[in-house]
């Protein structure tokens, strides 16, 4: 008998976790892509979306990724604890003043520094050649350290509210900010 893998499981919890934020209105779902990269045998499922309440100035992403070497794991070895999945999140937002901007940023994102959401952090400017530079693109890329798991899915719940309290606390920082 066929047995999922444990991505296949969490990509369904995830994705109807996100779907009911879409169907009560908290955000709205503008992009899907569900891709397998052959050649380096990795799966990853991403759902972009943006906050109702904030629009699409600011852009909000999940990510649940599987690697060869995750499968490998979960099935030569018969489930063993540990197996998991690779979970991330990504904030599009724009940004007026780089180093004040930046930096309470990274502030509000203190709380993806323990526990079970501990991730790495990183912020990406990007600007458009030939436009105007007083308004930068940052792309924050959140990876939590500890994989996703089966026994846990909850946690995926958990980081979609963090993600999105994120974001709401990034755009009442922006709210007012002269432009």
């Amino acid at each position: 008998m066929y047995h999922p893998s444990v991505y296949d499981n969490l990509k369904v919890v995830l994705e109807g976790a996100v779907y009911d934020l879409d169907f009560s209105g908290e955000i709205e779902i503008v992009n899907r892509k569900d891709l397998m990269d052959h050649a380096i045998m990795e799966r990853n499922y991403s759902i972009d979306f943006v906050v109702s309440t904030i629009g699409e100035s600011m852009k909000g992403n999940i990510c649940l990724t599987s690697t060869l070497e995750d499968l490998a794991m979960e099935k030569l070895n018969d489930n063993p604890d540990g197996a998991g999945s690779k979970l991330s999140v990504s904030i599009e937002t724009p940004v007026y003043e780089i180093e004040t901007d930046c930096k309470q940023l990274q502030s509000i994102l203190k709380k993806w520094g323990s526990g079970d959401l501990k991730s790495d952090i990183q912020q990406k400017l990007t600007y458009i050649y030939g436009e105007p530079r007083h308004v930068f693109r940052d792309t924050i890329f959140i990876q939590l350290q500890k994989p996703a798991s089966e026994e846990e899915p909850e946690r995926i719940s958990l980081v979609l509210e963090q993600l999105i309290a994120s974001m709401n606390e990034m755009n009442d920082y922006f709210k007012g900010y002269k432009k």
